[in-house]
């Protein structure tokens, strides 16, 4: 019976990971994230193509994503007397998996980075908060997302491979899983970085960006504003 659960469990967070927020909030900005920019449905293509708090949006959305499942899944099973332990990494493993390969938009979704952060955050929040602090402070010296974002995934992955009791070997095949699954939903960008054509993330331009841009719609209104009152 026990295992009938887990797989209702994963299948429910399968479904939640098909969930895309990206193309959510660009269609109701009027637009479509996959037809702009890498066309990837994520936090940095929302960023580069509808700004600054649409990519964080679609960030926390769909970390969020990964928390909910992930949390309720262990919070539930540990109540009903299953190993609580296994369910949040079933549900992390699936939450991902539909994020990365949804269904409902033909197997192509985002690269599960945010999600990750969600899933990782409920198995070990300390930790997982270190590290992305840790991610952000080198993304103004690496400046290639990709490494960085695939080494959270890395760091946490081995972190909790360790941390995790050795009789519950089904923890070490989903922990493995997920990065698995991380690795191959980044393999564009690996090759690029191999081949040395990948694009650099200039974060601190992009934050800068910000004001100008709203300087720039302010400027362009108070333009507007005086033609109109010497007409």
């Amino acid at each position: 019976m026990q295992y009938l659960y887990y797989i209702i469990l994963a299948i429910v967070s399968y479904f939640i990971g098909n969930i895309n927020f990206a193309r959510v909030i660009s269609r109701v900005k009027h637009g479509d994230v996959t037809k702009s920019g890498s066309g990837n449905p994520g936090t940095l293509n929302m960023w580069r193509t509808f700004g600054f708090w649409p990519g964080v949006c679609t960030f926390l959305l769909d970390m969020i994503k990964g928390v909910i499942p992930t949390l309720v899944a262990f919070l539930t099973f540990e109540y009903i007397g299953c190993s609580a332990e296994i369910a949040m990494y079933v549900a992390g493993f699936s939450v991902i998996l539909g994020h990365i390969f949804p269904i409902i938009f033909k197997f192509k979704g985002g690269k599960g980075i945010a999600t990750s952060v969600g899933v990782f955050l409920v198995a070990n929040w300390w930790c997982a908060l270190i590290v992305f602090l840790v991610m952000i402070i080198c993304m103004l010296f690496i400046k290639y997302a990709s490494i960085l974002t695939i080494g959270f995934v890395v760091v946490m992955s081995i972190v909790e491979i360790c941390l995790t009791n050795p009789i519950n070997w089904v923890n070490y095949i989903l922990i493995s899983g997920i990065l698995l699954l991380v690795l191959y939903a980044h393999r564009s960008n690996l090759k690029k970085l191999f081949t040395g054509k990948e694009n650099k993330t200039e974060l601190l331009a992009m934050v800068k960006s910000i004001g100008k841009k709203k300087d720039s719609t302010n400027s362009t209104d108070n333009e507007n504003n005086t033609s109109e009152n010497t007409k």
